[in-house]
């Protein structure tokens, strides 16, 4: 699966996600002036990289981290020579980020653009829905179906952008599911017009049709989470 993802013509691209929560006495202002050194060294060292930190607003909590760090390079290729980079030159950055937060997991998954008009997400709402690749498909359809599905719901007026998560490297084997869709919001506003578009304007019909024998994606399954934009790499 990894060299076909690898292969696929649209060029997925890593994306990290650190698992985390605060540490004792800690809160978001400690988290923040720590991120402002390490925009600092980014700007310098690992251009090309995206972050944003992730805090829950709707999922089961107990069974969720406090806040998520999600940060992705263009290719591989690219992350690989920032990594490098930190670990020579962030060692003190890292540090600050270790006396801040408590993280449990570190991986890696390759991103698929579905649908993304304005370019990668800033500050806003992002939703992630568990999906699960149907008997006799294949994560190929399932692309397709999303796309078809994503321009639907643009054709009814939603306003996000969505991607496919399919964890590589560090996720559990038990997962249950195949990938994550994701989708991004502006704001909460436009989160809860796409979620009336779903529920009264004829979206989960759409997506029925979309998704029939391709892939299932647990209804109920979701987590939505504030997003707060650290940097964006360059374009």
């Amino acid at each position: 699966m990894q060299q076909a993802l690898a292969q696929a013509p649209a060029g997925p691209s890593p994306v990290e996600a650190f698992f985390c929560n605060m540490a004792d006495g800690k809160d978001m202002k400690d988290l923040m002036a720590v991120t402002d050194r390490f925009k600092k060294w980014a700007d310098k060292n690992d251009p090309d990289y995206s972050a944003w930190i992730l805090t829950p607003r709707f999922g089961q909590f107990a069974e969720m981290p406090g806040v998520v760090w999600l940060g992705s390079n263009r290719d591989g290729n690219a992350m690989g020579k920032g990594l490098e980079k930190w670990i020579a030159s962030g060692g003190d950055i890292q540090d600050g980020f270790n006396d801040v937060l408590r993280c449990g997991a570190h991986t890696v998954a390759s991103s698929v653009e579905i649908n993304a008009p304005d370019g990668p997400p800033k500050d806003g709402v992002v939703m992630f829905t568990q999906c699960k690749i149907a008997e006799g498909s294949d994560w190929r359809k399932a692309i397709d179906a999303h796309k078809k599905y994503a321009s639907s719901m643009r054709a009814l007026g939603a306003k996000n952008s969505n991607w496919l998560f399919f964890p590589m490297i560090g996720g559990m084997q038990d997962r249950g599911f195949d990938y994550w869709g994701v989708s991004t919001f502006n704001g909460w506003s436009d989160y809860f017009a796409a979620y009336e578009l779903y529920v009264t304007g004829g979206g989960w019909q759409k997506g029925m049709e979309a998704m029939k024998d391709t892939a299932a994606c647990g209804v109920g399954s979701a987590s939505v989470w504030d997003v707060k934009l650290v940097r964006l790499g360059a374009q």
